[in-house]
């Protein structure tokens, strides 16, 4: 009886060591994972200002007694630091690290692509039924970050972020993508159009064009011009439809010339992540009107709002230029964005590019957007 009653108090001294060790090894856990997720917030914080523009995921875990950290980031810094957090945070345990820096390796030289037909979208997820996020454009380069089953983590000239179909890119590398960017020179001018195997309208086209498209061109003769399209296919466009690109970086845009772009694009229809002239949401619209004059805004309205000067209304508004940008929202959150036309009009994207008014004696008056009105910015340099 005297062996039984020892043995049933190793028992329990073993049992109560098991659940000891176990509840250690489960505080220790939960403090690294307490002190990594606390240090991952910090980090994003710091460098990711706007995650539209930039990518950071990631995940600390265990399987078994292996710690494994994942994860990826556009952003070097972030990555060495968060690294080096880790390796202190993990020295004993150690870990295996995924967390990627993109772009992803695995791309090699062929890093970049140029978009290949008039536009292609950008989407949350890489599938076509997901939400679109933007448009990326022909002739433009993008820099790719990731490859999975068809589709690129890309992000654009202004550095916005998406999957992109390869269907839409043609792939090259970094020397491809600088001749191509050196050698552009015309552009489209009007709204849409279209590129002929042979320098007459009833040729075979070969694809479709959209205001802003680029390409590298010549003069065919005077009523057409020879064109290279990014996958090296050729074609002809109807000289009155091009515009020889002006690489002087202007520094100066008559407003006249901003609203004569906008005026054309009245009673295009609303889109979603829409950039371009076969649909727009407000700051695509107001992207596209601008970058027609040869000045880039970033993409969304919020990042447009951090554009420019402030300009406060006089008592009568004289002093609010065409083409200044009208902004709209809830307090300090900008929503919605239009270009003035002067004074209190405006012009924007509101379910079609339509004109509106604060003014309430105008025909064009809108209750919604005199609630909604924020502040105004002057993106121009006036010429005169």
């Amino acid at each position: 009886m005297n062996n039984t009653w020892k043995k049933s108090q190793i028992f329990i001294q073993l049992i109560s060591l098991s659940i000891f060790f176990i509840a250690f090894n489960c505080s220790g856990h939960k403090k690294i994972l307490s002190s990594f997720n606390k240090y991952a917030h910090e980090l994003e914080g710091n460098y990711i200002k706007d995650k539209s523009l930039s990518i950071f995921t990631t995940n600390l875990y265990q399987i078994n007694d292996n710690w494994i950290l994942e994860g990826e980031t556009t952003n070097l810094v972030l990555h060495s630091n968060l690294i080096r957090f880790t390796d202190s945070l993990l020295t004993k345990e150690g870990y295996t690290n995924n967390f990627i820096l993109l772009p992803d390796s695995s791309l090699g030289d062929s890093s970049f692509a140029i978009v290949n037909v008039s536009v292609t979208p950008l989407r949350e997820k890489p599938q076509h039924s997901s939400q679109m996020v933007d448009q990326a454009i022909m002739g433009n380069t993008v820099k790719l970050l990731r490859y999975n089953d068809g589709w690129y983590l890309a992000q654009t000239h202004y550095d916005y972020v998406g999957w992109i179909s390869k269907t839409g890119l043609h792939i090259c590398d970094s020397i491809t993508k600088s001749n191509w960017e050196n050698q552009i020179n015309y552009t489209t001018k009007n709204l849409q159009g279209s590129i002929f195997s042979l320098p007459y309208e009833t040729s075979q086209p070969i694809a479709d064009m959209v205001l802003n498209n680029v390409f590298v061109g010549k003069m065919e003769n005077k009523n057409w011009v020879s064109l290279l399209l990014p996958d090296g296919r050729s074609g002809f466009a109807k000289k009155n439809k091009m515009g020889l690109i002006d690489k002087t970086n202007k520094k100066s845009i008559k407003p006249d010339s901003i609203l004569y772009q906008a005026y054309k694009m009245m009673g295009i229809p609303y889109l979603w992540g829409g950039n371009s002239t076969k649909g727009n949401d407000c700051s695509g619209f107001t992207q596209i009107i601008f970058k027609a004059n040869g000045l880039q805004l970033p993409r969304d309205a919020r990042q447009q709002a951090l554009e420019g000067i402030k300009i406060t209304p006089n008592e009568d508004w004289s002093n609010i230029l065409e083409g200044d940008l009208l902004f709209f929202g809830r307090e300090d959150r900008v929503t919605h964005v239009g270009i003035s036309l002067g004074k209190k009009e405006f012009i924007h994207q509101g379910g079609k590019v339509e004109i509106n008014s604060l003014d309430e004696r105008s025909a064009d008056f809108s209750p919604k957007r005199l609630e909604s009105f924020l502040f105004i910015k002057r993106i121009l340099v006036v010429s005169s």
